[in-house]
């Protein structure tokens, strides 16, 4: 601040004081504002009419960089700018980044408070040390998280190929001598196999690819199944208490039971000398939004039991990926379940206390319509034989498996190695059933096959196989033309049912 030549004082980017109106608590107030170690400013519908030396140094323009220009300058993208301004309307502040004069990026925290209907006095401060330590550690916590569910990922898979292997060598080993044993060790080889299919199923609940396959159904059927289903054998009883005006809910149905069997598992296992296991579900209305949750309908699901509890320490761990406390269990099934919940757009929390026990609660939006992947008539199952089908995949020793499951259900296999291949040879030909790969490595996958086929023949009978993809081709394949899906790996009779749900009506 200075004095001119005429007797006023001179705020940098602001209008001149005289100097017998300006008294002494307002010079007082403007050598506040200047001297401040935070960025200050006066800014008039997104437009600067005052800054001070701190905003300059903090973003390193000087001050007629700021006067008469609007705040747009400070931001990398339009739509932070806009965020940013509605929240500095609506609550008062926000964390957001400025992009310096050098063309580095600052986090930094703005408050604003108005002085008019267009005017505001915005102060900033510069947060990067405090933001960076913060996504610093979340970085860290996230590593931990990985480091154990890739620790834990590896000892059951390393058991379960101890298994398959052992098996398969004594199977070798007994084929000349001991048909029967060689048979037994071959079919223990097929159970792990099984045990790792489900693994891997499991683990793609934690991913995008793990996408739910869903159909309308009610969740009293599969709630009351999978509880007793699961407490077979076991001193622990079940209670229910279900609404007889349930509304319907769009779920995949192996996620969900798979969901509520963990569940009961762990209220089984909270209760080494039996119990009681009580199930609710009700229908709820949400008026407001919660971070979680929509506004809307949802079947609210509580599941209690009376076992020793959770320590409150480790409430905010139980969903995380090989994270138990108890002797028995991976730690993946609390895990599974939220993502299932969570990949359904619903939302499970847990409450418990020492001694006394755990309820679990699970929200399910309610569904108003039919989903794309609930099916209509059911189809002839019975044997097709005679079908030609044609198998496209980039793997030589899945087409050679895969042509042995079809010729055993008496099909007729043509080969192609991607997209490309597959529509000459359709044009070529044209067969009963195309089963095609999702994703084909620097070719032509699925996708781009199936509305190929569909010009040529939109009667043609595809279903869509891949062991995994973020693509929703898998949970919406009517969407995108094919009759049916096939989930990587399958066995005989897997392959063969969803040949002949297609082909049923040939």
């Amino acid at each position: 601040m200075s004095v001119s030549d005429n007797g006023k004082y001179n705020v940098p980017g602001q209008v001149e004081f005289p100097r017998q109106q300006m008294g002494e608590s307002e010079r007082s107030l403007h050598a506040i504002l200047s001297a401040s170690p935070i960025g200050i400013c006066r800014v008039r519908s997104s437009v600067f009419e005052w800054v001070n030396d701190a905003m300059c140094r903090m973003t390193g323009y000087r001050m007629e960089d700021f006067q008469g220009k609007n705040n747009r300058f400070l931001f990398e993208k339009e739509e932070e700018h806009t965020r940013t301004a509605e929240a500095l309307t609506s609550r008062g502040w926000v964390e957001t980044a400025f992009r310096k004069k050098d063309g580095t990026i600052i986090d930094v925290l703005a408050q604003a408070a108005s002085i008019d209907e267009k005017s505001q006095i915005v102060t900033v401060t510069d947060i990067t040390h405090r933001a960076r330590a913060e996504r610093e550690q979340a970085k860290i916590g996230k590593l931990e998280s990985l480091g154990v569910l890739a620790g834990g990922i590896a000892h059951d898979f390393n058991n379960i190929l101890t298994m398959i292997l052992g098996n398969i060598s004594l199977g070798k080993m007994y084929m000349d001598t001991d048909a029967q044993r060689a048979k037994e060790k071959l079919e223990l080889a097929e159970q792990s196999i099984t045990r790792a299919k489900d693994l891997t199923q499991q683990l793609l609940t934690f991913s995008r690819g793990g996408a739910p396959i869903t159909k309308v159904s009610s969740i009293a059927d599969h709630l009351k199944e999978t509880a007793q289903f699961t407490l077979t054998g076991t001193g622990v009883t079940c209670r229910f208490d279900i609404a007889d005006d349930l509304f319907p809910v769009a779920i995949d149905e192996g996620q969900i039971n798979q969901a509520i069997g963990h569940i009961v598992i762990n209220a089984h296992q909270a209760m080494p000398e039996g119990g009681t296991i009580l199930i609710t579900a009700q229908n709820a209305v949400l008026e407001n939004a919660t971070p979680n949750l929509t506004a809307g309908r949802y079947i609210h699901i509580c599941i209690t039991d009376n076992g020793i509890g959770i320590p409150e320490e480790h409430l905010d761990r139980v969903f995380d990926p090989y994270f138990t406390t108890k002797q028995k269990g991976s730690g993946l099934g609390l895990a599974i379940c939220y993502s299932v919940i969570k990949n359904h757009q619903g939302h499970i929390t847990v409450e418990s206390t020492l001694g006394v026990g755990s309820t679990f609660h699970i929200y399910l939006p309610v569904c108003d319509v039919l989903s794309s992947g609930e099916k209509g008539d059911k189809q002839d199952m019975t044997r097709v034989i005679g079908g030609n089908v044609l198998v496209m995949d980039d793997e030589e020793a899945i087409l050679e498996i895969v042509g042995d499951i079809l010729a055993y259900h008496g099909f007729t296999v043509d080969f192609a190695r991607d997209g490309e291949e597959a529509l000459c040879l359709y044009q070529e030909k044209g067969y009963d059933a195309v089963i095609l790969d999702l994703t084909v490595p620097g070719g032509m996958g699925g996708r781009e096959a199936m509305k190929e086929l569909l010009r040529i023949d939109p009667m043609v009978r595809a279903i869509v196989s891949s062991g995994y993809s973020n693509d929703p081709i898998m949970s919406d394949y009517r969407q995108y033309g094919f009759k049916n899906v096939i989930a990587k790996p399958y066995d005989l009779e897997e392959l063969g049912e969803v040949l002949r749900s297609v082909m049923g009506g040939n």
